[in-house]
């Protein structure tokens, strides 16, 4: 009887752990293939591009408010915009 039950027990962890195996293995594929890198490559270009958005207009406002700050310190008049 024990040796029935050891090999019950032995052959559906060995079972059970192919399946998981399997899986696991089947999901880096999927990970791998070319639709998917691409799909990963073009989210982390947009993911840049929009950091990169942000910190650009994060940065003209910083510039902006430096000059009129020198500008009121060095007593010079509020620069005009020049409309296009």
């Amino acid at each position: 009887m024990k040796r029935i039950r050891w090999f019950i027990t032995g052959t559906g962890f060995g079972v059970s752990m192919t399946l998981w195996v399997r899986k696991k293995i089947r999901n880096k594929i999927q990970e791998v293939t070319p639709l998917a890198v691409s799909k990963m490559a073009l989210d982390s270009a947009s993911a840049v591009k929009d950091r990169l958005s942000e910190a650009i207009l994060e940065a003209r406002s910083e510039m902006a408010s430096a000059e009129i700050s020198l500008r009121q310190e060095m007593g010079l008049p509020p620069k005009r915009k020049v409309r296009s």
